[in-house]
């Protein structure tokens, strides 16, 4: 490990504890696995991921990095909307990456009181927010700071909550939806548009195939090695089944052809797993047929 990807941790640490606008810290992800803090595989530069508690997130998105933490050279920053509906600042030095995901003080904490009487159940939105939650902490997770006051609720949702799942109903509405956008992408390519269909290929099809095989991994109890999407598939899935995930395709029509069709055979494979009395309706069958001789 360098001395500066761990002086990256140790900076941001202290900077979090003398932060009094920060209430809560927690380090997720595989930095958070890490003994020391910082994950190994070969990475050249950290990538710290922080879920961050306050009760003024706006403020925290106009921090001055260079000022915060004099001892790093910083980059850039940026902030941009993250899932369950709060924001995520992305904060780039030379030495790595740091992103905080900035939750604001006064939800969660009624979040905390819903998760313990129960009545998350009846807020799907609720519900969601805390399955979002549950997915980052279920691939390991610390407390930088605030555990003594909010360490039992973390610790609650990480053993209570599911994470991101799909349902039966959910993955046959996904299954529609990608046939949908299959013939979309076979008709932009005989259209000669095929940036468009790349686009599509990847944004839909290929997102598709990456839900499936992170709840199917999830079902046969399987370990996930990130909580991202697609993250590190490349180590822990056979050849079969990251061919059922994976897109090559340059800005070539045979190419983008093949592909989508790849995509189409894993979206099968994979419902065929998951909701094994799924079937392509007979007249998109024959349809996609034609459309992908």
């Amino acid at each position: 490990m360098s001395a500066s990807r761990a002086g990256l941790l140790a900076d941001i640490t202290a900077w979090l504890e003398r932060e009094p606008r920060v209430k809560s810290a927690v380090l997720f992800g595989s930095t958070a696995r890490a003994p020391d803090g910082v994950a190994q595989g070969g990475m050249r530069r950290a990538d710290l991921d922080l879920h961050i508690i306050t009760p003024t997130p706006a403020e925290l998105e106009r921090i001055e990095w260079a000022q915060a933490l004099p001892g790093q050279a910083f980059w850039h920053q940026a902030v941009r909307p993250a899932t369950g509906g709060v924001r995520k600042a992305t904060v780039l030095f030379s030495t790595g990456e740091i992103d905080l995901v900035l939750v604001p003080q006064e939800p969660f904490r009624q979040a905390s009181l819903a998760l313990e009487l129960g009545q998350y159940r009846e807020n799907l939105q609720l519900t969601a927010a805390l399955n979002e939650v549950a997915t980052c902490l279920h691939s390991g997770y610390r407390f930088l700071k605030g555990e003594k006051e909010w360490g039992a609720f973390y610790a609650r949702i990480a053993a209570e909550m599911p994470g991101v799942r799909l349902g039966d109903a959910e993955a046959k509405g996904l299954a529609d939806i990608f046939l949908c956008d299959l013939l979309w992408v076979l008709q932009k390519i005989d259209r000669g548009e095929l940036a468009a269909a790349q686009h599509l290929l990847h944004r839909s099809l290929a997102e598709t195939n990456f839900r499936y095989i992170r709840e199917l991994r999830l079902r046969r109890g399987e370990p996930l090695m990130s909580f991202g999407l697609g993250r590190k598939v490349e180590a822990i899935l056979p050849l079969e089944e990251l061919a059922w995930v994976r897109v090559s395709a340059r800005l070539d029509a045979d190419e983008l052809r093949h592909a989508a069709g790849v995509a189409f055979v894993g979206m099968q494979a994979l419902m065929c797993q998951l909701v094994p009395a799924w079937q392509v309706p007979a007249g998109a069958e024959q349809l996609l047929a034609e459309a992908l001789r």
